[in-house]
């Protein structure tokens, strides 16, 4: 089993229709469940939401649910205040329905919702490697890169929150949708996908990483 791409084809808040207003990616590695979320609004370069944390499974009774833990949040300095439960469902059509609860943003109420997702062909690299998850020494940054897919976010020392998807076509990476220039972006290259080591601390884009999956 290899770290996942998901892509989000449509969000329904109950009980209104559903709709996809986002372009919506997510990276989630395969050891350790770190992930990274990253949803842009369709048409702009602006963020709808962007997190990252760890993602485990919890029991309610006889209910299993997927509990998403973020670590940093574009809508909060406070992400443990987010509560972001999911219950995933296998559709005939090779997608997932994820029901749950979380905030709604248009109404900053704990609304049930209903999302359906569809995981892409994960690519790897020559050498085998197709994962790679890391963020700064405090938390303010992350990035991940799966197969043809990279993302990243953050929060800079002026408050400012800051995230991007890059997209590997023809064998060139090329930023599909980002809040900074494209020009002052810094991808995770091959040879940075094949020498770091998960769990080591490396110096890179003028910071201190930790490397927190790799595979």
């Amino acid at each position: 089993m290899s770290s996942t791409i998901s892509l989000r084809e449509s969000i329904r808040w109950l009980p209104d229709a559903a709709s996809e207003p986002t372009h919506t990616i997510v990276l989630t590695g395969r050891k350790t469940s770190v992930f990274i979320d990253v949803r842009f609004l369709k048409d702009s370069n602006d963020i709808d939401w962007a997190f990252g944390g760890y993602r485990s499974v919890v029991r309610e009774g006889d209910t299993e649910l997927i509990k998403f833990t973020h670590l940093i949040d574009s809508r909060t300095r406070n992400p443990s205040q987010m509560t972001d439960y999911g219950s995933n469902t296998g559709l005939p059509d090779g997608t997932t329905l994820e029901t749950g609860e979380m905030i709604n943003p248009a109404t900053g109420k704990l609304t049930a919702y209903e999302e359906i997702w569809r995981d892409v062909e994960v690519v790897g690299s020559a050498d085998g490697n197709t994962s790679l998850f890391l963020h700064n020494a405090d938390g303010t940054s992350w990035y991940a890169r799966v197969g043809d897919w990279q993302l990243a976010l953050g929060r800079d020392s002026a408050d400012n929150f800051w995230a991007f998807q890059a997209r590997r076509s023809d064998k060139k990476w090329v930023v599909e949708r980002s809040t900074r220039p494209t020009g002052a972006i810094i991808l995770l290259s091959d040879d940075i996908l094949k020498n770091w080591a998960e769990g080591s601390k490396v110096q890179w884009n003028e910071d201190h990483w930790l490397i927190l999956e790799k595979s």
